[in-house]
């Protein structure tokens, strides 16, 4: 484990396997009450974000956040083994950009082996199977309800 990854995750409610990576610029933050599990040999990409709000983030062992990947949670989001996340590429709970009112969350599942190319985001309520490949920019979301009349 590097040292920068040995200083971002021996914070509160961080549980970081062997071999972890953080590049520069990474920024992990974890409510009170809330956990990051970070599975042996996970690389976190040069200014990628981990934003634990509440609930639970575990990621896989042997998974890449590329530069710039942001995952937030405010309820669950659980990251395969062996998946990588290409730059830019974004996983969240719930269907609102950081900052911004918290839109319905509903926990996400992104299967082991699967890769989601650049600029990929996975919206809350999303499952995504094992071995899937998303292209770059693709967007997956589960719509809502249909509108009666």
């Amino acid at each position: 484990m590097s040292l920068r990854a040995a200083l971002l995750t021996r914070r509160r409610g961080v549980v970081a396997g062997r071999g972890v990576r953080v590049g520069r610029g990474a920024r992990i933050e974890v409510a009170r009450g809330a956990r990051l599990e970070l599975g042996d040999g996970c690389v976190l990409g040069e200014d990628a974000r981990v934003l634990v709000r509440g609930g639970v983030v575990a990621i896989g062992a042997g998974t890449t956040l590329g530069d710039g990947c942001r995952v937030v949670a405010h309820k669950a989001v659980t990251i395969g083994a062996r998946c990588v996340l290409a730059p830019q590429a974004a996983v969240m709970d719930c269907e609102a950009p950081e900052g911004a009112p918290v839109a319905p969350v509903a926990p996400v599942v992104i299967g082991d082996g699967a890769v989601l190319g650049p600029g990929a985001v996975v919206l809350g309520g999303s499952r995504v199977p094992a071995g899937t490949r998303l292209g770059a920019r693709t967007v997956t979301a589960i719509a809502g309800p249909t509108p009666a009349g």
